[in-house]
């Protein structure tokens, strides 16, 4: 019915004399969900510059109509409307809701617990699009456990008398699926096997469309890829063969450049250069220049995807930094193997690193120097987030170990640990998030850089305070960093009005030079933020200030949610 409206009013309001239109005695659906429904331009509580919903006074008889149909799929069978129109200055439309149809019971015949899967509730107002979007869910649900060919029947009794409204879901799981032989077809320059190595499914697993959209994700994530289909659409009784279909760049060497802009870094620049098949099978190399206010750096990067799901890289790069009260060239070497089994992540590698500290303000904390390390390094991820820009519900898991003996090519005898988690919990429109840090280094013997510190305050830790200015500052107000650092966040995120968000926060950051956990001082801060999202992830602002200082606050920049 929605569409017949547009089409109707796509003629009659091209030249039409619009007036304001106004809701009356409307309560359980705001006049928002009135103008969405109706289709209405609602301007932001910020676009003061539009004017108000409005409409063609002779289109009012049909909006009316409308709205009694919306108010029956959301539950209100028994809801009066009455429109009016006043000297031709504005359309009131005036509503006595009147009770609703609430649920009086939900019984479910299935074999899995699907309590949780169906977003109706015993007790609430029934909504006939939330009924249809269950059944859905449902299917789905039983899907990714392995059940694809289970059928789910979705049944809601209305007793408009009593208001009271009764639902059946009944699923027959049928046999188990699994997935069948995989076929794959690609292009000369990419090997089956390698494509094979980024799926995260093999033959005789448990069929699982969530498996499927990890293979797509993956496949998608090596840019000598242009194009993926993995086609399901076969069965064989309880199996699924699948049959996928690569296709490569025509113009495989790419050049980029960009401008940004982040609270941390400032302005940025960046300009590069890849080749994203270089000598065939998704290998590639690239050269990459990026300048911002406090970082100028130069990277040349190497992949290499291999059979067994690994990829082994190298990269050699040069960094011209400024801290607060030094700066720092460093120039480095790095050969690592990654090692993907989805959803956990290992890397080993080694680098070796060649930093030069110099234009000091203070000798002492800051020394002037020239250190080489060689150091081992090794990590962790587990993560099993459903988005990385936007998450909505999943947590992940990150550990970062390196060090270095001063026997081996180096300056100093350290070991630097770092482990950070989080988890996101979905609460229908809203989100609540947490996330926990640590992270530690012991020099010895010898000396390692005053970066090879922890440093804190910024847009991804305390964020009243600016980019590594929180913590103890030496005479020239410079922050000298600590050797142990443990940070907490807690973020609510809820919707606004359309693409517009918020966010309620608090950071809390301990720090300290000590042993074990006695740190020297903590900082609690609390804040809120602002979010549009964006195709490419939320574009935020956000605002903190220090609970025990409140003239120590920040502003902070950046795209995409901190975790």
């Amino acid at each position: 019915m929605k569409y017949l409206l547009l089409l109707l009013l796509l003629f009659s309001l091209l030249y039409a004399k619009k007036v304001p239109l106004y809701f009356q005695g409307n309560h359980a659906l705001d006049s928002t969900a009135l103008y969405e429904a109706l289709d209405i331009d609602v301007p932001l509580f910020f676009e003061f510059w539009k004017e108000r919903p409005s409409i063609d006074p002779k289109m009012q008889t049909l909006y009316v109509e409308y709205l009694k149909e919306f108010y029956k799929s959301k539950g209100f069978y028994h809801t009066n409307i009455i429109s009016s129109d006043t000297d031709n200055s504005a359309v009131t439309i005036a509503i006595e809701e009147n009770s609703p149809i609430i649920i009086s019971n939900i019984e479910t015949v299935s074999a899995l617990d699907v309590d949780e899967i169906i977003s109706l509730k015993k007790g609430m107002v029934f909504d006939a699009e939330r009924f249809g979007e269950s059944k859905k869910a449902l299917k789905k649900f039983y899907i990714n456990k392995g059940f694809c060919n289970a059928e789910v029947d979705a049944k809601s009794w209305l007793d408009i008398e009593r208001n009271r409204a009764y639902i059946l879901y009944s699923i027959i799981q049928n046999k188990r699926c699994y997935f069948g032989e995989i076929g794959i077809s690609s292009p000369p320059t990419i090997h089956g096997d390698i494509i094979r190595t980024f799926l995260k499914f093999k033959e005789q697993d448990r069929y699982s469309t969530e498996r499927i959209r990890q293979s797509y994700d993956a496949l998608y994530a090596q840019e000598g890829i242009a194009k993926v289909l993995i086609d399901v659409s076969e069965r064989h009784d309880n199996l699924v063969p699948v049959h996928v279909s690569v296709g490569d760049h025509d113009r495989p060497i790419r050049f980029n450049m960009g401008l940004g802009f982040s609270s941390d870094e400032g302005f940025a620049l960046s300009m590069g250069i890849k080749h994203r098949n270089f000598l065939s099978n998704l290998k590639t190399l690239s050269l990459k220049g990026r300048y911002t206010d406090i970082k100028k750096s130069v990277t040349s990067t190497f992949s290499m995807p291999l059979r067994n799901r690994n990829i082994l890289g190298a990269e050699v790069g040069y960094v011209d930094e400024r801290f607060e009260g030094y700066k720092e060239r460093r120039t480095y070497e790095t050969i690592y193997l990654n090692q993907y089994r989805k959803p956990h992540t290992f890397f080993e590698g080694i680098k070796y690193d060649h930093a030069v500290t110099y234009d000091s303000k203070d000798d002492d904390i800051f020394k002037n120097s020239d250190l080489y390390l060689l150091s081992l390094l090794a990590g962790w991820r587990y993560d099993v987030r459903d988005k990385f820009l936007d998450p909505t519900r999943g947590y992940f898991i990150k550990s970062d170990l390196s060090g270095a003996h001063n026997a081996f090519f180096s300056d100093a005898t350290y070991l630097k640990y770092e482990l950070s988690g989080g988890y996101i919990h979905n609460m229908g429109s809203s989100v609540i998030a947490f996330r926990a840090k640590y992270g530690s280094i012991k020099v010895f013997d010898g000396a390692v850089p005053a970066s090879y510190r922890f440093y804190a305050g910024g847009m991804n830790s305390n964020r009243a305070y600016s980019y590594r200015m929180l913590g103890p500052k030496n005479i020239n107000e410079d922050p000298v960093g600590f050797e142990r650092v443990a940070e907490g966040t807690i973020e609510y995120r809820f919707p606004i009005s359309g693409n517009f968000r918020a966010v309620l926060f608090s950071d809390t950051t301990f720090i300290g030079n000590s042993e074990g956990s006695n740190y020297d001082n903590a900082y609690v801060s609390i804040g809120a933020g602002l979010r549009y999202v964006t195709p490419i992830g939320p574009i935020a602002l956000d605002f903190g200030v220090d609970t025990a200082d409140t003239n120590q606050y920040a502003v902070h920049f950046h795209i995409g949610e901190l975790f």
